[in-house]
């Protein structure tokens, strides 16, 4: 296309609805939705049926009772995820603890919210490592935390790396 082109739809949305998040799926992942009433789950890709352009989409999450989407994320199940609410509470969690189940379903509940507070977000986080005594890095003292970032990559030592700290 040229440069002023206005380009093609992509879906078609009605009057009210909105985009909260747009992922590339890879086969064997899995979809992880979350409501502003901080219900959430787990879907496996292929329960999502391919569209072409100007589709109207898939239905993906009862927003009767959980409320509305506030956002999605392609999971493997081997990562953390983080839930943010309007109120600045953030709670991580492994995203192999969410449930995975069908596409319609509303989800099981990830986070207590107050009344009036909604979940805004959701975010991707590196796994935090578990030590053989089940103590995240955080949890071990001061002295041990230090040795942990200073540690020396054996691969880089190897090919001559230098130490980091």
């Amino acid at each position: 296309m040229g440069r002023t082109a206005r380009g093609v739809r992509g879906i078609m949305m009605a009057a009210d609805d909105r985009v909260v998040g747009m992922e590339i799926p890879t086969a064997g992942n899995t979809i992880l939705t979350v409501s502003e009433k901080g219900y959430g789950k787990r879907t496996d890709i292929a329960e999502y049926r391919l569209q072409s352009r100007g589709g109207k989409g898939t239905l993906n999450l009862k927003t009767d009772k959980v409320g509305d989407v506030s956002g999605i994320l392609q999971v493997t199940g081997n990562e953390d995820i983080m839930l943010i609410s309007d109120a600045g509470r953030i709670v991580r969690m492994r995203a192999e603890e969410v449930r995975v189940i069908h596409r319609s379903t509303q989800g099981v509940r990830l986070i207590d919210l107050d009344e009036n507070e909604k979940l805004v977000g959701v975010a991707r986080a590196e796994r935090e490592e578990e030590r053989e005594n089940g103590e995240t890095p955080e949890e071990l003292p001061e002295d041990a935390q230090l040795a942990l970032a200073t540690e020396i990559n054996p691969e880089e030592e190897e090919a001559g790396g230098e130490e980091k700290g």
